[in-house]
């Protein structure tokens, strides 16, 4: 067990959502996996010396790395700094066993619930692809997945790790006297601070119709409020002993010449490349589900502009905002009857995202959501109360953009081939999850998280489907 000491700081108020998910059990970890050739042999013990010494070092660059929560089960659970950290905990390399797939380990890696005694709320697993030729010159397939607890950062923090993974591991391997043995434990820095939660760092303005608004809705009875709008969101919220917590996975990749093409058709349509994606994955929910007269899609997106925080710095920093497809905006979708008018209702797609996201940009953080979370008084509650209820979104989508390379990224034998942003299961959250991230000059991925048997398999796959074909039908 890691030795603990001092408090850090209290949970911010973003933090306890993801506090109170783990008390219930309904939310495991967030995943951020860069692929890399090395192109020269490791054995394992070689691997697993480098990337202690890797992990030494970030433990100085990034604070969240030397903490856990404590009083999970408290209305105020606080951060506590841990003396040292086993290896063990934080560390595995692995083989991916043969004709097992990189989304199939993560499904399972998504699975596995923190033990947060006093344990580190990260870990590091290092999968080997099987060797398919006998040729030393080849190389490796690595795919370093960075598993962490939502509570100590969002998704742009896992990107933010891995550049400072892939600079220590150039640094490494210039500096062959650090291979010694793998030590069983290491000491934490002696003085750490964690960034301070959001609500320290800004203000969340709330005007009065947007709180009123939102309270009546969530709190006022059916005769004042009426009845919702009838909403597709897969199958709603049921207790984890009816329906186990079992994440699935499917894993979209657009090669590097296809998202130049779906790139350059954004620019000149005035639209973010989430937008074309949220809109391609509005068209196909329409297509394949004709009969649904509503979808309701949720938008991940960062503070840290108006926090002042550096992408480069490990925090949860997120917020969102919902965007609602009606029935009207569906059958116009619907009623294309060519590959002209359906590349047309595309871009009206993309428009009617973008326009609204650009909104919600330029008010932020006026009337934000997180802005709402001082009105939660009991996290736990708060989720609890959604089981048994129609979920109240149809899919999240969070776009971690670029992953750029740099002098760094191609330093020595270490090659970036791709990266991939997953989450695991949400029991109470949208019936799916899209999360993307592309490396710069390289591949885009796109993976499709749910909950097992939430949503029927066959929409998943057109889901894919429609992104696979994207770049064709823009062409």
């Amino acid at each position: 067990m890691s030795g603990t000491s001092s408090v850090l700081r209290r949970v911010g108020m973003v933090e306890k959502l993801y506090t109170a998910r783990q008390v219930l059990g309904i939310y495991n970890s967030v995943i951020v996996t860069a692929t890399y050739t090395f192109l020269s042999q490791l054995e394992d013990a070689s691997l697993y010396s480098i990337f202690c010494v890797a992990i030494s070092r970030l433990l100085h660059q990034h604070p969240s790395l030397n903490c856990y929560f404590e009083s999970e089960t408290t209305f105020e659970p606080i951060f506590r700094r841990l003396d040292t950290i086993e290896i063990k905990d934080v560390l595995q390399v692995l083989d991916l066993e043969k004709g097992e797939s990189l989304a199939q380990r993560l499904q399972f890696l998504h699975d596995q619930r923190w033990s947060v005694d006093r344990k580190p709320l990260w870990k590091l697993v290092v999968l080997k692809e099987p060797r398919v030729a006998s040729d030393a010159s080849i190389g490796s397939t690595l795919h370093i997945a960075f598993v962490y607890h939502h509570v100590i950062g969002d998704g742009l923090s896992g990107a933010a790790f891995h550049t400072s993974l892939l600079r220590e591991l150039g640094n490494i391997e210039q500096t062959t006297q650090d291979l010694q043995e793998a030590p069983k434990a290491i000491d934490t820095p002696l003085s750490i601070s964690l960034i301070e939660p959001i609500e320290k760092l800004t203000i969340l303005p709330l005007s009065w119709p947007f709180l009123i608004r939102k309270v009546v809705n969530e709190y006022g009875p059916r005769w004042l409020v009426g009845a919702p709008s009838p909403l597709w969101a897969g199958l709603p919220v049921r207790s984890l002993d009816k329906c186990p917590f079992l994440s699935r996975t499917r894993i979209v990749t657009i090669g590097a010449d296809r998202v130049e093409r779906v790139l350059s058709e954004s620019r000149k349509h005035s639209v973010t490349l989430t937008a074309l994606l949220t809109a391609a994955l509005v068209s196909s929910l329409a297509e394949t589900l004709p009969e649904e007269p509503r979808f309701l899609g949720c938008t991940s997106y960062t503070l840290r502009r108006v926090t002042g925080t550096s992408m480069n710095h490990m925090v949860n920093q997120t917020s969102s905002f919902e965007t609602s497809y009606p029935a009207d905006f569906l059958d116009s979708i619907r009623k294309a009857s060519n590959l002209a008018e359906r590349v047309e209702s595309l871009w009206e797609a993309a428009g009617y995202f973008h326009t609204r996201m650009q909104d919600e940009i330029a008010r932020c953080p006026r009337d934000n959501l997180v802005g709402l979370l001082p009105y939660v008084s009991d996290h736990v509650k708060y989720y609890q109360k959604k089981i048994g209820k129609a979920r109240e979104a149809t899919f999240e989508l969070s776009n971690l953009g670029v992953f750029k390379k740099n002098q760094e990224s191609s330093t020595g034998n270490w090659v970036l081939k791709n990266m991939t942003f997953t989450q695991g299961a949400q029991p109470v959250g949208p019936a799916f999850a899209v999360n993307c991230v592309s490396v710069q000059g390289g591949p885009l991925t796109i993976a499709l998280t749910w909950q097992d048997s939430v949503v029927n398999e066959d929409i998943i796959d057109a889901l894919a489907h429609g992104l696979e074909d994207l770049p064709c039908l823009l062409q």
